[in-house]
Order: C-alpha cells, then structure tokens, then sequence
C-alpha cells in the first residue's frame, strides 16, 4: 500500500507513483489503521456526557491544481515556475489529429497565399505613393529655400554689404535733450547722460539695420572715469508703438574693477539679461575698447576687444532693428568708427 505524505490518501494499486490529488510522490505506508503523525484534536462537550472521539487531523494540499503553476519570483519582478510533478496525459488515439493537422495546414497554406498577393500590392502602390511624395516635398523644398533666398535678397537688396562711419560728418541727432546732451567734436560723436539717468540715441536711417549682420564700435571715456551703469553698442534698436525703446545692448564699466552687462529695453523698461561680470578683456582708464556684436538669425554673439564674452537668444524678435549708441551718468564718453558688415 502506498499513501500520499501531503493529503494522506492510500493507494492499493501498487504500479501508481503519484498522488491522484495533487500530484505529490506516493510513499510505501504502514498498515491500515496505524498513522504516526496522526494528532489528536478534542471537540467541544457536547451534552450528552459522552466523551470525546478522536479525529485525525489532515493538512490541506499545497496546491489544488493538475498543473504547474507560476509562483513569485525575485524582487525584481522575476516569474519561475513550480516544481510540482504531475501525471501525464491520457493518451488517445493520434490518427484523427494528423487528419486535421492536414486540413489545417492545407488552409493556413491558402490564406498565405491571398495575404501575400495583397501585400505585394499594397507595397506597390504604398511604393509609388511614397516615390511621389517624395518628389512633392523635395519640390515643396526647393520652392521655399527659393522663395526664402529671393526674400532675403529683397530684404537686402538696398542695403550695402558694408556701412561705416567715422563721425566726420554730422548725420546723428545732436543737442540737448531730457536726458542728456549730444555733440560731434574731433570726428567723434560725444555723449554725456544727466545724474542717475542713461542715454540713448539710435541711428538716423534703416542703412544701419543690424539684422544677420556684424556690429562694430569703438569708445572710450574722455576724462578716464567711467559712467555710472556703463556706456556701450545697441543693437536691433526700434521704437514701439507706444514709443518705447526696443533693442539689446552691450555695456561695459571701465572703473577699478572691469566689467560687463546685457541689457535689454522694452515696454519702457531696462532688463538685465546678463547681470554685470568681471572681464579682464575691458581696458580700463580712458582706454578705447572695441565692442562688438554678431547677430546671425535670433543668435547674438558679444565680443570685447576682439575676445568673446557672451551670447544670448533674441527672444523678442527685435532684429528688424537698428544700431544705437547708450551711455549712463555725467562722464563724457566719445564714439568713433561704427562699422556694419552684412
């Protein structure tokens, strides 16, 4: 006799190696009615007095299916299998499933055939539809790179490759005005801005656009001090409709310790888009300094004395604009040779 150690049932017929149940390795048992790990569980009195009987108690199996199933894995979300053992299939006759398997491969062989042909179609035509949109956009392409070249040739067409000006001639606005005062002397054009105010004039016509060009100027303080936030090259300068300034401008302070500033004008406002940095590239005193600055699409790039400082992005979309010339405080500040390379 053979017994089940998981569910304990007893078999008789000596050739089954396996529990029916749950698939557990049949042991050989002790004789009927002998059970060593059998325990003793006592029920709750009943009225009768009698005393209680004894009941065998037996576990519950493991698991109550024919075949393997998935436990937990690793903490990383792993699957293994079980390793339960479990009794075979029951094996039938094999001649019906070669006849379907057949019928089936004679089938799956004439759908492919017809899922083929429909394919090779599709491709064709999707082949052919690519080809022409292929075409469409590379004329779509060219029609707009030719398009943008004869507008960039408009856009410029009036305007020379190279403007220059020395400050011989007088064509900027000179005077006295609210926030300062403006005058040619010894081909330079001067500047001088009131207490605790800054000072800007931009150019006299469209011929100093700075829009995909580079800007060039020299300046210097007169006397050696330098203004009180800076003096420097405007780029991109216009007005709005409500008469504010709108441009960006490179400024530059020439006292003990040599520095710079982005600024940008907008809405009647001054806005630092790159707050004041040391540079060792700035001559101090009365010194000229070379500033200039590249503009190439909504990209401007700043240059001091010929040394690259900085770049920012043109946000506001201002390269419509002119050149301009800024200064801060009551120190004199003199400008000459502003050059525009498109």
């Amino acid at each position: 006799m053979k017994s089940c150690p998981t569910c304990n049932r007893t078999y008789t017929d000596a050739s089954l190696n396996f529990c029916l149940e749950d698939g557990t390795p049949l042991v050989n048992s002790a004789p009927p009615g002998f059970d060593p790990n059998a325990t003793i569980r006592y029920t709750d009195p009943r009225d009768t007095g009698h005393p209680p009987a004894e009941v065998v108690h037996q576990a519950a199996p493991t698991y109550q299916v024919s075949t393997p199933v998935a436990s937990h894995g690793s903490q990383f979300g792993q699957q293994q299998q079980s390793h339960l053992s479990v009794p075979g299939p029951v094996k039938k006759s094999k001649a019906i499933w070669w006849i379907l398997s057949g019928i089936a491969l004679v089938a799956l062989i004439g759908v492919g055939a017809v899922v083929m042909i429909i394919a090779l179609a599709g491709m064709g035509s999707n082949s052919n539809t690519n080809v022409n949109r292929a075409n469409v956009n590379r004329l779509g392409n060219r029609n707009a790179n030719a398009n943008a070249n004869v507008a960039n040739v408009n856009a410029n067409a009036s305007l020379p490759l190279t403007t220059t000006d020395d400050f011989s001639k007088q064509k900027w606005g000179s005077g006295t005005y609210d926030f300062g005062d403006i005058w040619y002397a010894d081909d330079e054009y001067h500047m001088r801005a009131k207490a605790d105010k800054y000072l800007v004039m931009y150019a006299p016509n469209q011929e100093y656009k700075t829009e995909n060009a580079t800007v060039r100027v020299t300046v210097r303080s007169v006397d050696g001090t330098s203004t009180a936030s800076g003096f420097g090259l405007i780029v991109h300068g216009e007005r709005s409709a409500s008469n504010d300034l709108e441009d960006y401008a490179l400024l530059i302070y020439t006292g003990p310790e040599t520095k710079y500033e982005i600024v940008k004008h907008k809405g009647g406002k001054q806005t630092a888009l790159v707050p004041w940095t040391a540079s060792s590239t700035i001559h101090g005193g009365a010194d000229a300094n070379a500033l200039e600055v590249r503009a190439r699409g909504s990209e401007l790039t700043f240059y001091i004395n010929d040394q690259y400082v900085n770049r920012i992005t043109d946000k506001d979309n201002f390269k419509g604009g002119i050149a301009g010339l800024y200064t801060s405080g009551t120190t004199e500040v003199a400008f000459d040779d502003l050059e525009i390379s498109r």
